[in-house]
């Protein structure tokens, strides 16, 4: 008997989908897309603030956050423009702040691509095996609005992505190399530290790495800052810009999620003829938004360490989730700042092409979907806050695939 036409229609679907050459297509329109894309962007100011903290770290170490400084005690909000990473940003910097001034930007930005590409490069080449894992890894990669954002912007976490999977692939062999890698990432930003959620089985070499590493270049970055102005550091900007408010549209935290679902916080958008509107929702129960707030950055947390947990303690499942976590907590959240949950979601989604997980897949794919257009374009910016718990929550439920092969055919 023949099969249902719906049965036919379905099998048919899984076997284009299954064909590499359509997700090297896909792949290729999207390299396309991103490189024309930041080839016309021409105004970078986050490029521009953290090579002039790199040229005052050459010249000025004190005046590195006295701008930032300034503008969180007067206003109490995150200065678009100014340094709010550690010094050791300012030192990465500070080679590309002795280019010719026309150069300095451009540059960077090509620098920091870079370094992100090549991190995700180790990624793939570690953990993909079939054809059909290499092109849906990059088409993945490459669809991932958070990394255009980061390009775009010119940050730092192409730099921070590049270390942060060096340590990925590195731990399993060796965990010290890995442990110093992580720190490296972590002297960049803070985030990456918490990638010692995978080091359960073989801590002491990943904690000594990473202590030395993270240590030696957080001093040699702070030497010409001196105690003092790094103290300043410390107490002027990284403390008052993590309790800093978030109104703008494009900043789509958990914290943010819930001040503007039910505890009425008031939201800018774009509107489609480019005039601003400003949005409130009916419900002013700020009190429960708090409350919701702190349960839900507590259940990221807690399920971090029971998927590590489940996983066996899978020392590279754990570095990634450590990782993603880094896109979740934070108080404040650009698009940008979702990138590291991509190694995450790479990760499951190799393995989940690999053991016929479809679900998984559905669930990855309607997470990124939430991530297609940009926050301030949306009519509830945190819709990208959704996406993310999405994928984080898929990785999670994935935990028990990641387990050693021996413990699973017990």
């Amino acid at each position: 008997m023949a099969a249902p036409y719906h049965a036919r229609v379905v099998l048919l679907l899984r076997q284009v989908i299954g064909r590499p050459l359509l997700w090297w297509l896909i792949a290729g329109a999207l390299l396309v897309h991103d490189v024309v894309g930041n080839l016309l962007t021409s105004y970078r100011p986050d490029a521009a603030s953290i090579i002039e903290a790199g040229h005052r770290w050459l010249t000025n170490p004190g005046a590195i956050y006295a701008d930032t400084a300034r503008h969180l005690a007067e206003t109490g909000l995150v200065p678009v423009t100014g340094l709010i990473r550690p010094p050791a940003a300012a030192m990465l910097a500070a080679p590309f702040s002795l280019l010719p001034g026309s150069w300095q930007v451009a540059a960077w930005t090509v620098a920091d691509a870079a370094a992100a590409v090549i991190g995700l490069l180790l990624v793939q080449r570690y953990i993909t095996r079939m054809p059909l894992e290499r092109a849906v890894f990059w088409a993945v990669a490459l669809y991932c609005p958070p990394l255009y954002a980061e390009v775009n912007a010119g940050q730092i976490g192409g730099f921070v992505l590049l270390f942060a999977c060096g340590g990925l692939v590195a731990v399993e062999r060796r965990p010290a190399l890995a442990g110093a890698l992580a720190g490296a990432a972590a002297s960049l930003k803070l985030y990456p530290a918490l990638m010692v959620l995978g080091a359960r089985a073989r801590w002491r070499p990943f904690l000594i790495g990473a202590g030395v590493t993270g240590g030696l270049i957080t001093l040699v970055a702070c030497i010409p800052l001196g105690s003092g102005g790094a103290w300043f550091y410390v107490t002027n900007v990284l403390l008052p810009s993590l309790r800093a408010p978030n109104p703008d549209c494009a900043q789509t935290s958990i914290a943010t999620f819930f001040g503007r679902s039910i505890g009425g916080d008031p939201y800018p958008i774009i509107e489609p003829n480019d005039s601003i509107a400003t949005l409130q929702s009916p419900l002013h129960l700020g009190a429960l938004a708090s409350v919701l707030t702190v349960v839900t950055l507590a259940g990221v947390i807690v399920a971090a360490v029971v998927a590590a947990r489940a996983s066996g303690w899978n020392p590279m499942y754990g570095m990634a989730l450590g990782l993603a976590l880094g896109g979740l907590l934070p108080g404040e959240l650009n698009a940008y700042q979702y990138l590291p949950l991509l190694p995450l979601v790479l990760l499951v989604t190799v393995n989940a092409i690999r053991s016929g997980r479809w679900r998984q897949l559905t669930g990855i794919a309607i997470g990124l979907l939430m991530w297609l257009r940009q926050p301030c374009l949306l009519p509830f910016p945190n819709l990208w806050t959704v996406g993310a718990l999405i994928l984080f929550g898929v990785c999670v439920v994935a935990a028990r695939d990641f387990r050693p092969r021996a413990e699973v055919s017990r």
